[in-house]
């Protein structure tokens, strides 16, 4: 959602959750939220998402301290957190960004379904192990019960100098075929990141075999600098 950040320049997260509004959603991935930030005009902007997508239950992981508040990553939810936690994802330098996993646990009355929101480094070698540690936290989960995860991967995104990005595209990519040992992902080839900074397809959802897809789509918006991708599972 880049903070509610248009390509207009204009910061709204009003508008962004409206829009996701129109597809009835049970659960939303939230990726880039401030939370109090001078940037945001102080607001909480996951509260602000929830009050206009009507999905009230709502988690947030703060990876750092940004502008007087907080910027990291949401989940919203039309059924009950059981549980949330996020994890910080691994760093190979301490200067770099830093990313983090949220995991939360949602209740459909008896089934439990595990959901992560995650945002990827735009270093390769930090995706690969985080993609590594998804696999790890993601063990310690029942086997009965399903898991989604979803967010901005980064894929072929190369960090070029400040907020400059390459993005070299490939039939393949390390961070995804490890998750493809345990996980199954949407067949999308659509770009999904449409910045002055780059563009490329990014964005994606990987679950388990619980779950059947039913269908998916890229919303085409300039409300934000990343196309947000609609999924419909069968459980």
């Amino acid at each position: 959602m880049c903070h509610g950040e248009g390509l207009d320049n204009k910061i709204d997260v009003r508008r962004q959750a409206l829009l996701l509004k129109k597809y009835n959603p049970d659960i939303i991935f939230l990726q880039e939220i401030d939370m109090y930030t001078k940037r945001a005009y102080n607001k909480n902007q996951l509260y602000t998402f929830s009050k206009y997508t009507g999905l009230n239950y709502r988690a947030m992981g703060t990876n750092i301290k940004y502008k007087n508040g907080f910027y990291g990553d949401g989940i919203l939810s039309k059924f009950p957190i059981e549980y949330s936690a996020n994890y910080l994802s691994p760093l190979t330098n301490n200067f770099h960004e830093q990313r983090g996993i949220l995991c939360n646990k949602i209740s459909f009355g008896n089934i439990k379904i595990n959901v992560f929101s995650l945002h990827m480094s735009t270093y390769e070698n930090e995706r690969i192990l985080t993609s590594k540690e998804l696999i790890r936290i993601t063990s310690k989960i029942n086997k009965n019960e399903p898991i989604i995860i979803g967010g901005d991967f980064n894929v072929g995104v190369k960090k070029i100098g400040s907020h400059k990005y390459l993005h070299e595209p490939r039939e393949e990519y390390k961070e995804y075929e490890i998750l493809k040992e345990k996980f199954t992902s949407i067949d999308n080839k659509e770009v999904t990141w449409v910045s002055p900074e780059g563009n490329g397809c990014i964005d994606s959802f990987f679950y388990s075999s619980h779950l059947r897809l039913i269908k998916y789509e890229v919303i085409d918006t300039k409300i934000s600098d990343h196309y947000p991708i609609y999924a419909e599972f069968l459980i």
